[in-house]
């Protein structure tokens, strides 16, 4: 997943100039390798040479939304934020340790982005191991929900934060698709990518040789997408957790309880169920009851 972190080009040397503070602390009077615009230092880690290193004594010149010597990389490269979440300011917190340079900064955080859909941990969604030795974690509600992300580096003082300012783009509210409702679907695999279940909606037709089939709802043959509850239940019929066993209930609903592993595994697996799931008012999916079909 690519993350847009940038609102148009800005040049190296005023990025560098704002972000490293009075004095760099180990970059010497060598001017750092020359970059086009802060999207190259978005996408790509350790562009700019030199720049990584935090800056001793860094001020942020009275840069507005932020605390004297923070220095908030957003007014030179753009806000930040995961697509469709809020746009924010992405400042680097001053510390004994120094300031951390924008280009260290925003890779940080877009690496964040890149791998909190499938390695966020929790509910701060906590991403360990970034490159360069940082760790990054949504902040506690409602901060979290508005764009908030903490980083550290380590057991240093180094800090990157996130955090909407005056002009932050508002985050659009999110498009609910299925809440409260029960549905029948064929489940056709999990987006890795995104850490949701991937199903097409069925409905039951009466006749054929079967005296009937589950078959696509006429004229939507769309593949839609749902979170699973991370305390959802699951219940087998046949194929999830039975081991070959046909355990279902009088309505011919799965009636053996399986873990959320068991489901991931179905689900990525070579034929993933039929079932009927009941979606709750967040729109992520908390029941799963597979159909038994011979």
């Amino acid at each position: 997943m690519r993350v847009a972190l940038v609102g148009g080009a800005v040049a190296a040397a005023a990025l560098l100039s704002a972000c490293s503070g009075n004095g760099a602390a180990g970059n010497g009077s060598a001017a750092p390798a020359p970059i086009k615009n802060i999207a190259d230092t978005a996408a790509f880690h350790g562009t700019a040479k030199g720049n990584n290193s935090a800056a001793k004594g860094g001020s942020s010149g009275g840069v507005s939304g932020v605390p004297t010597g923070d220095v908030n990389c957003s007014e030179l490269g753009g806000k930040v934020g995961l697509p469709g979440g809020p746009q924010v300011d992405l400042v680097a917190i001053a510390s004994p340790d120094g300031t951390t340079g924008c280009t260290e900064a925003f890779n940080v955080i877009s690496e964040y982005y890149e791998k909190v859909p499938t390695e966020g941990e929790g509910p701060g969604q906590k991403v360990i191991d970034i490159t360069g030795g940082w760790d990054c974690a949504k902040a506690e509600e409602p901060a979290g929900s508005q764009g908030a992300v903490y980083c550290g580096k380590g057991a240093t003082g180094l800090r990157v934060e996130t955090k909407p300012s005056e002009n932050s783009t508002p985050a659009s509210p999110p498009k609910l698709r299925f809440p409260n409702t029960t549905q029948t679907v064929q489940f056709t695999g999990f987006d890795n990518a995104t850490n949701m279940a991937q199903f097409k909606l069925m409905k039951w037709k009466s006749g054929g040789p079967d005296d009937g089939q589950y078959v696509e709802v006429p004229g939507d043959t769309k593949t839609y997408r749902l979170p699973l509850h991370e305390h959802g239940q699951v219940y087998s019929a046949a194929t999830i957790c039975s081991g070959g066993d046909v355990t279902i209930d009088d309505k011919g609903f799965g009636s053996k309880p399986c873990t959320p592993l068991e489901l991931l595994e179905a689900l990525n697996g070579g034929t993933p169920p039929l079932a009927q799931i009941h979606v709750d008012n967040d729109d992520r999916i908390a029941t799963v009851k597979e159909i038994y079909h011979p």
